[in-house]
């Protein structure tokens, strides 16, 4: 080690005086030891792991030896021989905190969520200053279902660390994804504010004001990003999604093909390509984009293909109602209904055509169905039908609960509400209600904005 801080170690140096004292010395586990952390150090896991565990073999219960001859293996992939050394460290050392750490690492990268936890707890009180646990163990939290805990131990991360860009863009991307859209705006902007050179932070940026329905902001968030990593197809399917709520339909559209040139297959572009020709009443287009999206995700799990193929179902039912067939639209939405009679968001997408046909008994009868009156989805369509049966207040007091919930709510409903009403029917409603009602006026009209430019 240096005498003084600053000053250069020549590790080369120092393992052949290791090696020099070991012959000497052959068994003495300290040098053994004190050989493998150079060799650690120089980055040659193979030749570290075999000094600890000659270290090893002269002093079995030299605890610090077995543990860095587990970060060895770590290193070159041994992951279960890493992991039983850890798990004989612990045996041997309980509060052990660093092999605690790992163990948890090990469990968290297989997805055994609570044992990861208990390990990890296990570390963070044992040695509260250190971050690289508070950030693993964030990771566990979120892949354990836990995201209250997962934001604040993220939080407890950057306390320690201001400068971490990973948390930095972890914490981004959970806060966007649980609805904080004004506190992702607001570490994504720090985060850029601080040197990111990631398209990361200005992805989660975008994102969160296209959930605003902030559109110019969202869009130069997102080229920023397709500017550092152009090859994002991700950012840019988002970026025609963007677009296409901003009316420019054919940037869009632009955009989705530029996903088609890096990645064929891209389900979501053929997916939004076919959103776009349905509203250019190009419905031989539009069905053959989506069979397309379906077939690009033909190989995978059944739980991946499902939500694409109910998808599909629902914009079969969009296009029959754009051209007036009622019924067909029905019977399609109802073959995901019956196939998954416990999922509401089925019998709601049957009890917006009624709405849209006009058959209101019919659509009341398809929300019983539905069942869950506090589902989002079954809320939003509750209000619908109380808007067509002229019931204004009641429907917008329901609509405004759905917002309060969600502020990102009439972006994920634009298709159904397009279905079911004109920008001129909401006019009726905002009108109808009494203008000190700035609650339920408020929501029509956030509502109303995506049927005006802003889907």
């Amino acid at each position: 080690m240096p005498d003084r801080p600053g000053e250069k170690i020549d590790l080369d140096r120092l393992i052949e005086q290791y090696t020099k004292a070991i012959r000497r010395q052959p068994r003495n586990g300290d040098l053994h030891h004190d050989l493998g952390l150079a060799y650690m150090e120089k980055g040659d896991a193979k030749k570290a792991a075999g000094a600890f565990s000659e270290a090893l073999k002269i002093q079995p219960d030299m605890v610090n030896a077995r543990h860095f001859l587990a970060v060895a293996q770590a290193e070159m992939g041994e992951m279960e021989a890493a992991q039983q050394q850890w798990e004989r460290v612990i045996a041997e050392e309980p509060e052990h905190a660093m092999a605690l750490y790992f163990l948890g690492w090990i469990y968290t990268a297989r997805g055994e969520w609570e044992r990861a936890i208990e390990h990890l707890q296990r570390s963070q009180e044992l040695n509260p200053e250190q971050p690289l646990v508070y950030q693993v163990l964030a990771e566990a939290y979120m892949g354990g279902g836990k995201t209250g805990e997962a934001i604040e131990t993220w939080k407890k991360a950057l306390e320690m660390n201001p400068r971490d860009l990973k948390a930095r863009h972890n914490l981004g991307a959970v806060l966007y994804d649980s609805g904080f859209y004004d506190q992702a705006i607001r570490l994504g902007k720090q985060t850029i504010e601080i040197g990111s050179e990631s398209a990361i932070p200005r992805v989660n940026v975008a994102l969160a004001y296209l959930a605003q329905n902030k559109l110019d902001e969202a869009e130069r968030y997102m080229r920023e990003a397709l500017e550092i990593e152009p090859a994002d197809v991700d950012a840019r399917v988002n970026l025609g999604e963007i677009l296409a709520r901003n009316g420019d339909l054919e940037g869009a559209r632009e955009a989705w093909y530029e996903v088609l040139e890096q990645s064929p297959d891209n389900p979501d572009a053929h997916f939004n390509l076919g959103q776009a020709a349905r509203f250019m009443k190009d419905y031989d287009g539009a069905l053959q984009h989506w069979e397309q999206a379906l077939e690009s995700v033909s190989e995978m799990p059944d739980e991946m293909v499902t939500p694409y193929r109910e998808q599909l179902r629902a914009n079969r039912a969009l296009v029959f109602v754009d051209q007036g067939m009622y019924d067909e639209a029905v019977r399609e939405c109802l073959i995901s209904a019956e196939d998954n009679p416990s999922e509401p968001m089925n019998w709601n997408r049957v009890a917006g055509v009624c709405i849209a046909a006009g058959w209101l008994d019919r659509a009341r009868q398809y929300l019983e169905r539905a069942g869950d009156r506090g589902h989002l989805g079954t809320l939003f369509m509750r209000g619908a039908l109380l808007l067509a049966e002229g019931d204004l207040s009641g429907g917008a007091d329901l609509w405004r609960q759905v917002l309060e919930a969600e502020s990102a709510a009439p972006a994920a409903v634009a298709a159904q509400l397009e279905m079911m009403f004109t920008g001129e029917d909401l006019d009726r409603v905002i009108d109808g209600l009494d203008e000190e009602d700035e609650e339920r006026v408020g929501a029509m009209r956030e509502f109303r904005s995506f049927l005006d430019g802003g889907r």
